[in-house]
């Protein structure tokens, strides 16, 4: 049985290792993009942070960008602004 505390903001115990995955069509400037608006929110990555697969046909590419979360309000403001990327098709 889970027991969640109605205090605490979230089921994740801050800081964590926390994966954010995001899907757009493969062009030259998304990685830059993407990595821009992740560092805004949590300073300079590593190369060794980020994952890059092509899709089969080679249209899209995921990124798999691995941080470490300080709070549910840093990853909802990371979500955000690249849900607003014009260059993003989706974000999990």
């Amino acid at each position: 049985m889970i027991t969640i505390n109605p205090t605490s903001e979230t089921p994740f115990n801050f800081p964590c290792d926390y994966p954010i995955k995001v899907f757009g069509k493969d062009c030259e400037t998304l990685q830059h993009t993407i990595c821009a608006i992740v560092e805004r929110h949590i300073g300079k990555l590593h190369p060794n942070q980020i994952t890059k697969k092509r899709s089969s046909k080679g249209s899209y590419v995921s990124f798999t960008i691995r941080i470490i979360a300080s709070s549910r309000v840093q990853l909802d403001a990371i979500n955000q602004d690249l849900q607003d990327c014009h260059l993003v098709s989706y974000v999990l």
